[in-house]
């Protein structure tokens, strides 16, 4: 029985393995992508330090400290379990027509399956505010090829983690409002994957694993400075207007050019919050990011050797980079919370919902992911879903 084969693929960096077309990223937070992944401007999540630091300086006070831990955040593209159920069953009949069959009934569909935890501290003193996180993370693109003798697998994975932290300090009284500045550092691990697998590497069950490892591993980490702020205006005070900038992964962080790695980036956002009848807090924001395009889209050739090599492109889209979300806290009280956002993410509506009872909280949102080099060439919808503790 070889059923473990494509589990192990899209869990390999459990112990370490991530994603190739997409923007990079290190940690989606589905409330934040539930309202269509804008955050710089607005924050008030522990996982704000991924987009700015200075985001948690907006973190509620009045919980004392914010505890999240053992939060399984699973996200997958809507056709992943077809796919995976289809190979599966092929790979365990030991035909090789049949996964051939398999890879040419999916040829040229991408499919995304990713698994991360962020456990983190946090507290919000009022003038300065802290978070210290732990990041462990495994994502796996398969992409079916049907355009060559047998067929082949297209494979892009990563298991990556390691450690975040961040601190922000508010000043007040800055010209026409108060000013928030962020300061992250992350220091983070990773085993990439990327490669192709045929149809008789996926009947070679007993040794699959270390042919994987043997051909397509590369071991690598790196450190990175974040530097981030968000002014908030005094006037409209009904509405709370504010704007934020962050420039995020300052260091090494480029993983050695595998798959994963995490450019320099500069980012632009804007937020308001306005006070709507029965709803406790509403949120609305516009993020820019990568605004000077250091992201590239990366195409891969692969031959009939087992040698796989790839170009890297300028990603410049405009689309792609646009976020825009609202969200609203319908209540929170000392035992439950609930959160409903909407939002346009890339061109693509995005939902989401987030509920809180005691110390358990479940979450769900959708998004879809422009994973072509232009908006609108290849699109993927994903769904995600959150299980965790926090209080």
């Amino acid at each position: 029985m070889k059923k473990w084969i494509i589990p192990a693929l899209a869990g390999f960096t459990l112990a370490p393995l991530s994603n190739a077309a997409d923007l990079a990223y290190l940690y989606n937070d589905m409330r934040i992508m539930g309202m269509g992944g804008a955050n710089i401007a607005s924050g008030g999540y522990s996982s704000s330090v991924f987009a700015n630091p200075a985001g948690i300086a907006n973190l509620a006070k009045d919980h004392g400290l914010i505890v999240e831990l053992l939060g399984i955040n699973l996200t997958a593209s809507a056709d992943a379990s077809d796919i995976v159920s289809d190979l599966t069953d092929a790979i365990d009949s030991d035909n090789e027509d049949e996964i051939i069959d398999v890879l040419e009934k999916y040829s040229g569909e991408r499919t995304h399956i990713d698994v991360a935890n962020y456990s983190s501290v946090s507290i919000n003193h009022g003038n300065y505010a802290w978070s210290v996180g732990l990041l462990a993370a495994t994502d796996v693109n398969l992409t079916p090829h049907a355009n060559s003798i047998d067929g082949i697998l297209e494979v892009q994975s990563r298991g990556y983690g390691g450690i975040i932290a961040a601190y922000t300090y508010t000043i007040e009284n800055v010209g026409n409002g108060d000013l928030q500045l962020g300061l992250g550092a992350k220091y983070l691990f990773q085993k990439s994957f990327e490669g192709k697998l045929t149809p008789a590497d996926l009947l070679n069950g007993d040794d699959i694993g270390d042919e994987i490892r043997d051909r397509m591993e590369k071991d690598s980490d790196g450190y990175s400075i974040d530097l981030g702020a968000i002014y908030q205006f005094d006037y409209m005070k009904e509405l709370k207007p504010a704007i934020g900038l962050s420039i995020m992964n300052i260091g090494s962080l480029d993983f050695d050019d595998s798959y994963g790695g995490q450019p320099t980036t500069v980012n632009i956002g804007a937020s308001i919050e306005p006070n709507i009848p029965f709803i406790k807090k509403t949120r609305i924001a516009l993020d820019y990011v990568d605004v000077f395009n250091a992201n590239e889209y990366r195409l891969y050739d692969l031959d009939v050797n087992d040698v796989v090599s790839y170009s890297d492109y300028e990603d410049s889209d405009f689309m792609k980079r646009l976020r825009f979300g609202i969200s609203g806290l319908i209540y929170d009280n000392s035992w439950s919370s609930l959160e409903i956002a909407t939002g346009i993410y890339q061109g693509g509506l995005t939902a989401g919902i987030d509920f809180t009872a005691s110390v358990f909280r479940l979450g769900f949102a959708t998004y879809e992911e422009q994973t072509g080099p232009e908006h609108g060439d290849e699109s993927d919808r994903r769904y995600s879903l959150n299980l965790s503790i926090a209080w």
